[in-house]
């Protein structure tokens, strides 16, 4: 009998870490992307001023994939060690950057964006960020990770 309350408790406490963990997973990713988004960068900074060009052009490329990558956690059955995690998260923005300069080659008359190659340098910086934030404390300070 004891051996399956034993059991019970500890599969119950598996789940509520693994909820537990969901939430913070989806609390980080979501609540970036929506700020990412949303954040209303014109009532701070004034047009075409340092903070206005750096939030246009370098601080979304840095927020989504980050959160991108805790996005991708949620997967971690399939997607098992952080390797993995990190080159999605890094090769899928990477190539939506690639095929926007190569868009033009093809269909020259819809604006789909300019290549850049200093987004996929913050494309590296976010993705980094978010695994040395995963691996060194997350992993070390929360219990349920």
């Amino acid at each position: 009998m004891n051996s399956t309350v034993s059991s019970e408790i500890t599969t119950n406490k598996s789940v509520s870490e693994r909820l537990a963990k969901t939430v913070i997973l989806l609390v980080i990713s979501l609540g970036l992307l929506w700020f990412s988004g949303n954040f209303p960068f014109y009532r701070i900074f004034e047009p075409q001023s340092t903070g206005w060009v750096l939030w246009l052009s370098s601080a979304k490329d840095l927020i989504q994939p980050f959160a991108f990558y805790f996005f991708l956690c949620l997967g971690e059955r399939w997607l098992k060690t952080w390797r993995e995690r990190t080159l999605i998260a890094f090769a899928i923005p990477t190539l939506l950057e690639i095929g926007q300069g190569l868009y033009y080659q093809f269909s020259p008359s819809r604006y789909v964006g300019s290549f850049d190659p200093m987004d996929i340098s913050m494309y590296t910086v976010g993705v980094g960020l978010a695994v040395v934030l995963e691996q060194m404390v997350f992993a070390r300070k929360l219990k349920v990770w």
